[in-house]
This record gives structure tokens, C-alpha cells and sequence, in this order.
């Protein structure tokens, strides 16, 4: 399956659903529970969904729940290969405030 035809693929409603859940980090009982279906049911679309997705763990599911669920700049910044901020040190924030307050030694 080529990259385009991946990001052309719209998972449902009840898929979506799912995959806000695994995203969580429930398991499948809870996800039933929540969803007010099966445990099998649960396994079912879980099982589609990596179908669909040629998809190998809920990992990934979940990266690609949160990929369709980010703001179209993010994914277009994510796509483009976008450069972001190196990560601001700890003791560079202190610096900036030295108001905060950390943890005895």
C-alpha cells in the first residue's frame, strides 16, 4: 500500500471510537465495558483496524489515532519533516525563573 493511499483511508465512527480507547491505554475488557459491547466484538475491530492500517501493534494504532486526531499543521509540519525547537535544558528554565521551586537535595 503506498503512503498516499494510507493517509486517503478514514477509519469509522465505532473505529475511531476504539482507537481514542487503546490510545488511552485501556485494555479490551474495559474498552467492551466502556463501549457497552463484547470482548470479542472489541477484538474484532482491533483486529480490522490493523487490517486496514497493515498495522502490527496497538502502538501504532494509537500513533495513528493521534495523527488524525492532531490539528492539520501538525500533520502537515509531520509530514514535511519539520524542524522543531531543541528541548530547553532544565537548568536553562531555572535560569529564565528562578522562581520555581525544585526539590531538596
Amino acid at each position: 500500500m503506498n503512503p498516499d493511499l494510507k493517509d486517503s483511508i478514514t477509519p469509522t465512527p465505532r473505529e475511531r471510537e476504539l482507537m481514542m480507547l487503546i490510545a488511552r491505554g485501556m485494555q479490551n475488557k474495559n474498552i467492551a465495558y466502556e463501549l457497552k459491547i463484547s470482548e470479542n466484538t472489541v477484538r474484532a475491530h482491533i483486529g480490522n483496524i490493523m487490517r486496514k492500517y497493515r498495522l502490527q501493534n496497538r502502538t501504532q494504532i494509537a500513533i495513528i489515532f493521534a495523527l488524525h486526531a492532531a490539528p492539520p499543521s501538525l500533520r502537515r509540519d509531520l509530514a514535511n519533516g519539520g524542524v522543531y525547537p531543541v528541548a530547553v535544558k532544565p537548568a536553562q528554565v531555572l535560569a529564565r525563573n528562578p522562581r520555581i521551586q525544585t526539590a531538596p537535595e
